[in-house]
């Protein structure tokens, strides 16, 4: 017996020696290269992808119409409606990048020349690259004499365009600038950028869009929120912010609920009472965000054992009037929430009714009812769907 479990051990232990490590995603771009992690996350988002050989080509130039593409796909701009259009005299409606051209040029991440050329098939240069990535975002206005004075430490500052130079010095101020390894202190903006590079830069920009996007891309960003309730476990996914299943998510009851009178099937609405944000301080669900739900469990107290117990369920999310705007999440009440106080809040308290059993008889209008999440719950970054404005 001993034998054979020897013998086995050996088998497993050399099963496990000889397990191969997970492979790249693209043959020619190991773990090591400078670019691996930007392209990595590029095209688990969908917005590079690489040759029918398995290779990234992380050295091949990048035409204006593919970098538009990657930067409109980056964004997530391919579904918003855009209301005017440029006439660029080389870019017909049949053109494969026309769509993706014409966002870029709608939320003016990216322009053609004076004269009404687009220049799809020219390959785009560092400076033009710099410029998209500077468009998208909202930095601080720097004059001309302090652009110059960033750049004097770069040998070939004299090389940036004098369009490009506010746009080069903003960022470097910004630490946008990237600079391949052997290249750390040159700029060569009117370089053909690399497919490495774009990624590199792409990269960046997606990282800043979602702190301090542009005017025009502001409106389809969540705002940054100083004060709020954090969900630490929420975290993103291509454009998206995911709360994970399990998570408490507390609001607060419109309308008194008895549970001596209460019945399955009666409705209620809740409310969110505080900025719900992730750890960034990104808003997820801003403080008066209405959901419409149901009772779906209710136990009455007994007679000399006041053991009551009641379940909410949320259904649809409502807008300002008080319509559905969108289905919400729901929680069977099932799960035994945790018992949080949001201090600095007098209208939060610490109470047992969702989830738990308790010698209460009421949930009070805006007494905090913790709601467990059965499923992820899914927010759009770039779209105001949780975001009211005044019309």
């Amino acid at each position: 017996m001993k034998k054979i479990f020897k013998f086995f051990a050996v088998v497993i232990c050399a099963l496990m020696l000889n397990v191969p490590a997970m492979a790249d995603t693209f043959n020619d771009l190991p773990s090591t290269h400078w670019a691996y992690e930007a392209v990595e996350f590029l095209y688990d988002n969908g917005v590079v992808v690489g040759y029918p050989d398995g290779s990234y080509k992380a050295d091949n130039n990048v035409t204006r119409a593919e970098f538009s593409s990657m930067v409109v796909s980056a964004l997530r701009l391919r579904e918003k409606t855009i209301t005017s259009t440029r006439n660029y005299k080389d870019v017909e409606d049949w053109y494969w990048a026309y769509n993706d051209i014409q966002l870029a040029s709608f939320f003016d991440l990216i322009v053609g020349t004076p004269d009404g050329y687009f220049r799809p098939l020219d390959s785009v240069s560092r400076v033009e690259v710099l410029s998209v990535v500077l468009n998208s975002l909202s930095t601080n206005d720097i004059t001309q004499d302090e652009a110059y004075e960033v750049l004097s430490k770069y040998p070939d500052a004299d090389e940036v365009p004098l369009w490009g130079l506010l746009i080069t010095a903003k960022a470097v101020q910004n630490g946008l600038m990237y600079n391949t390894p052997g290249h750390e202190h040159t700029l060569e903006p009117n370089r053909p950028a690399t497919r490495g590079e774009v990624a590199m830069f792409i990269y960046n920009m997606m990282n800043q869009v979602a702190i301090r996007p542009s005017e025009k891309l502001q409106e389809k960003q969540r705002p940054i929120i100083k004060d709020g309730y954090v969900v630490e476990n929420a975290y993103f996914d291509g454009d998206e912010i995911v709360i994970p299943a399990g998570t408490i998510l507390p609001l607060g009851v419109m309308e008194c609920i008895n549970v001596q009178k209460a019945k399955v099937g009666d409705p209620f609405v809740a409310r969110a009472l505080v900025n719900f944000v992730n750890k960034d301080r990104l808003l997820l669900i801003p403080i008066g965000k209405q959901f419409s739900g149901k009772i779906v469990k209710v136990e009455k107290p007994l007679r000399f054992i006041r053991n009551a117990y009641i379940a909410l369920q949320t259904e649809y999310i409502l807008d300002k009037n008080g319509n559905v705007e969108g289905p919400a999440f729901a929680t069977l009440g099932q799960k035994i929430a945790d018992m949080r106080l949001i201090r600095g809040c007098p209208h939060l308290t610490k109470v047992r009714y969702y989830g738990t059993r308790t010698q209460k008889m009421w949930i009070h209008k805006s007494q905090r009812v913790d709601f467990v999440l059965q499923e992820p719950l899914r927010l759009k970054i770039l779209d105001n769907y949780f975001i009211e404005k005044d019309e």
